[in-house]
């Protein structure tokens, strides 16, 4: 499929239903779709980023799953291009319904902690999604909001209390992050879990 997209001229893809979006649809919203093959695709053409970032507008829950899944891979790698999305992704992090949009939305603001710029904003949000009702969202929320407390020494403190909150959480998964997460802000010292961060710009957390 990548092969095959690589090869049609950029500008038949813009003029065409938007054809990034096509491969996102249909299957069970617990699959990754082709969102691995989009997000390869963006990186080699940032310049079609607003065409798969419209599949966060979707009415259909598995696009806009499948979208934010394929934005978060590319955020891992270049996360300054995605502050252009960042009005919806806080908009979707306060009223979407669906999990895997959501966990996607909190794992993509903690790649984009490098834009200092918009740091109030982010962290705000990622407190928001503290509050979420999937154990998902909740525990990527707390991952995201730990790099902030690495690399925003002064936000460290209001995160530490809002997380010790959560140290009796419903979830026993949250409930284990969450005292991970308070080792890591209490003590600069503590390594970050293998598995928590995925973004290439920031390996040294």
């Amino acid at each position: 499929m990548l092969d095959r997209l690589r090869t049609r001229p950029l500008q038949n893809i813009r003029t065409k239903m938007n054809q990034i979006l096509l491969w996102l649809k249909g299957g069970d919203i617990r699959s990754d779709g082709l969102s691995n093959e989009a997000a390869e695709f963006i990186l080699e053409n940032p310049q079609l980023l607003n065409e798969l970032s419209d599949g966060l507008k979707s009415t259909n829950d598995i696009v806009r799953g499948r979208t934010a899944d394929a934005l978060e891979k590319v955020a891992r790698v270049t996360p300054q291009p995605l502050l252009t999305q960042l009005p919806i992704l806080v908009e979707i992090a306060k009223t979407d319904q669906v999990p895997m949009v959501k966990m996607h939305v909190a794992m993509m603001l903690g790649h984009m902690v490098v834009c200092s710029e918009k740091i109030d904003e982010i962290t705000s949000t990622l407190l928001g999604l503290l509050d979420d009702e999937s154990a998902l969202t909740k525990s990527w929320a707390i991952v995201s909001l730990c790099i902030i407390g690495r690399k925003y020494p002064s936000k460290t403190r209001t995160i530490f209390e809002r997380m010790a909150g959560y140290q009796a959480d419903r979830s026993v998964a949250v409930r284990t992050r969450v005292r991970k997460a308070m080792e890591l802000l209490a003590n600069p010292t503590v390594r970050f879990p293998k598995g928590w961060i995925k973004s290439q710009h920031m390996q040294d957390l």
